[in-house]
């Protein structure tokens, strides 16, 4: 943009007595003189991208050492607050839950922390928080992977402490074959009060079902285990339950240098779902620009809505073609349904570098959903935390500006770790920044 400016006679007679000036002379004797007739600077284009959101009530906390500490899952307490469970860093750091509001006297102290010595000091090497259950009856259940195993235990509610009475001392272990080494976990409650456990290995993903006492379910799937031996080199993204006893499991199966969204299907007593896609797996290339996976899922009714991340390279991560989808398929047979955004999906990109909603999805109370995620905005602008509402027919929540998202402020080398509904409506969201957990509570 050319800017021309006209000096009075007095500042162009001292110009040329001085010859020659620095800048800083320069713009001394300007804003002296009055600027002249000097051309006002036009006022800077408003970016639209850049609506935001503050959250409420925010805390932020550190772990021991120079690691810092990780959030991994967070759900809604019976009594109105939030339960909050990670792991501080390093090679031998320690899992924990963490409490915040409520009706009651906080049972794990006067901050709501108490780090899992019944997990550090009994099991070998770190044991990281992987996800954990919705509370039920007044327990919920936590899973953890240390390097060669995954673990299962049951909180209660009241006392912030482990059930003693649930398998061994609180803990049931993931039988792991031979040399596998576990690199992924997800648990879900099933519809008749057992918990389901999908354990990731290299390019295959093994589901087993627990009791209510700690037992594993040797009548589900083959001898207790369920696998999919047609899955095509599957990798675990979420696990999901319908009300009928169904299970879903999202994620990705190879195909040539690549990945491909997907999901498999199973029924409530681990046998494959041969109707649903191809002998149970359901692939999905018209959601992949390249590569992609299929993450956190909400099953309502006869439909199931998932997010995925797709890149045209052939890392996931890749952040200049990074984009983000919700997709809604039938519940039966796995097809996506037309109706629900372009041809059973909503695919966007903010303009920004990176697009990428990786923290969970959640009904929002307007009929349409709520999601968690991050973006790089730029090396400059840094990686702030995102919210995003999409419709229940699969558009952007056109009340949310900009396309229904919003960057979370006070955010700027963020990535979501999850979301959950409060039972008075609020959103309450998981955040890691920088080595600092992060909760935060939203109005909306």
């Amino acid at each position: 943009m050319k800017t021309s400016l006209t000096f009075s006679g007095l500042c162009r007679a001292y110009l040329r007595a001085r010859g020659c000036v620095s800048a800083l002379t320069l713009v001394t004797v300007l804003t002296a003189c009055g600027g002249g007739d000097v051309a006002q600077p036009l006022e800077p284009a408003v970016d639209t991208r850049e609506t935001s959101v503050t959250a409420t009530t925010t805390v932020r906390w550190t772990g021991g050492g120079a690691d810092g500490i990780t959030v991994s899952a967070l759900t809604a307490a019976s009594d109105g607050g939030l339960w909050v469970a990670g792991t501080e860093g390093g090679f031998f750091g320690r899992p924990f839950l963490r409490k915040f509001e409520g009706s009651a006297v906080n049972p794990c102290g006067a901050d709501g922390l108490r780090f899992l010595s019944e997990i550090s000091g009994r099991f070998e090497r770190r044991q990281g928080v992987m996800a954990m259950t919705p509370v039920r009856d007044g327990a919920f259940y936590v899973a953890f992977q240390g390097p060669v195993n995954v673990l299962v235990a049951r909180y209660l509610e009241a006392s912030c402490s482990i059930d003693a009475g649930f398998g061994n001392l609180g803990v049931a272990a993931f039988p792991i074959p031979g040399l596998l080494f576990p690199n992924g976990v997800s648990i879900q409650r099933d519809a008749v009060g057992g918990i389901l456990v999908a354990v990731a290995f290299t390019g295959k993903v093994h589901l087993r079902r627990l009791t209510s006492q700690g037992a594993w379910d040797a009548g589900f799937g083959d001898q207790g285990l369920a696998v999919n031996q047609n899955a095509d080199n599957f990798w675990l993204g979420g696990l999901a339950t319908a009300a009928n006893g169904d299970i879903l499991v999202s994620g990705s199966v190879s195909i040539p240098f690549a990945f491909q969204p997907a999901l498999m299907k199973l029924d409530a007593t681990g046998r494959v779902v041969n109707g649903f896609g191809t002998a149970g797996v359901q692939r999905y290339p018209e959601l992949s620009l390249g590569t992609g996976g299929a993450g956190a899922m909400v099953v309502e009714g006869s439909r199931v809505v998932f997010g995925v991340n797709t890149a045209v390279s052939v890392f996931l991560n890749d952040i200049g073609t990074n984009d983000s989808l919700l997709a809604a398929v039938d519940l039966n047979t796995g097809r996506l349904l037309p109706s629900f955004g372009t041809g059973g999906f909503l695919r966007w990109d903010w303009g920004y570098s990176n697009s990428n909603v990786a923290g969970g999805w959640q009904l929002n109370g307007r009929g349409g959903y709520t999601g968690c995620g991050h973006m790089i905005r730029s090396f400059v602008l840094g990686q702030p935390a995102t919210l995003i509402d999409i419709t229940a027919s699969g558009q952007f929540d056109a009340t949310v500006p900009f396309q229904g998202r919003r960057l979370i402020a006070q955010t700027n080398n963020a990535q979501c770790a999850g979301l959950a509904r409060l039972p008075d409506g609020r959103l309450a969201a998981a955040v890691n920044e920088g080595g600092q957990a992060v909760v935060m509570f939203f109005n909306r």
